[in-house]
């Protein structure tokens, strides 16, 4: 459905932390008849009430360092009539592949062109998706259970079986064992393999034990990020015989 008359422009939503960024878009959009650019305020607390009251027909989100599949499934579910744009500078193909399944209809580059950047928003007011320009490999979804959950999410931070162990209240062995059930159920190699599994579904890889005693990055974060719910595994391009995936 094409979204944009000349009666009724699309209403679109820009998020970011960076209020220069947004104050650049609402100038480039300014005088235009085909969008009414509703300006977000940079914290995220205030984005899901703003889109449910709103009910944009676009909303552009900045993957900022605390942006996660969880919060743009949540903005997903405040407006489901949106066509919601991750606005990203790079992606990894495991991300978007998590990413399509909670909503998001297309990308746009943060290093493009203006002339491109308006493009694309308006092939997203008719109703086109944003697609990427190589197509990504073959993905594979793995569900996990929500200790396997833990058990990535620590490992993507870097820690040892001990202190996974002394994190999750579980023996070392016990988490030798899940490794090896893991291992197995990914296909990964090795620890270094899963981690990096964990590390590619999530953005800037912020994937944060969120228990009363986890690791964390600052004691403020501590129940800030999900954990990793899923894996998408991808399949490298390249060993189909075409180049890497690009953002469109």
């Amino acid at each position: 459905m094409n979204l944009c008359t000349e009666s009724l422009p699309a209403k679109l939503v820009v998020f970011t932390d960076e209020p220069l960024l947004a104050f650049g878009v609402q100038h480039l959009l300014s005088g235009s008849k085909q969008f009414e650019f509703i300006p977000a305020e940079p914290q995220l607390a205030e984005l899901l009430p703003l889109v449910k009251e709103v009910q944009p027909d676009i909303i552009l989100v900045d993957l900022t360092p605390e942006m996660t599949i969880t919060l743009l499934a949540q903005i997903h579910e405040n407006a489901p009539g949106a066509r919601l744009i991750m606005w990203a500078r790079s992606c990894s193909d495991e991300l978007l592949a998590q990413a399509q399944e909670f909503g998001i209809t297309g990308v746009i580059s943060r290093t493009c062109s203006k002339e491109i950047f308006l493009e694309k928003l308006l092939q997203a007011a008719a109703g086109d998706t944003l697609r990427q320009a190589e197509a990504p490999g073959r993905s594979t979804k793995v569900d996990l259970t929500h200790r396997e959950s833990q058990l990535v999410t620590l490992l993507s931070q870097g820690l040892k079986n001990k202190e996974i162990a002394t994190c999750l209240g579980i023996t070392e062995a016990t988490v030798k064992a899940y490794l090896s059930r893991l291992f197995q159920k990914v296909g990964a190699r090795d620890r270094f393999e899963l981690a990096l599994f964990g590390l590619k579904n999530t953005y800037c890889g912020q994937a944060w034990w969120d228990g009363p005693n986890g690791f964390v990055m600052e004691p403020q974060q501590e129940r800030a990020a999900p954990l990793v719910r899923s894996l998408v595994l991808v399949e490298p391009a390249r060993r189909q015989g075409c180049p890497q995936a690009r953002l469109a």
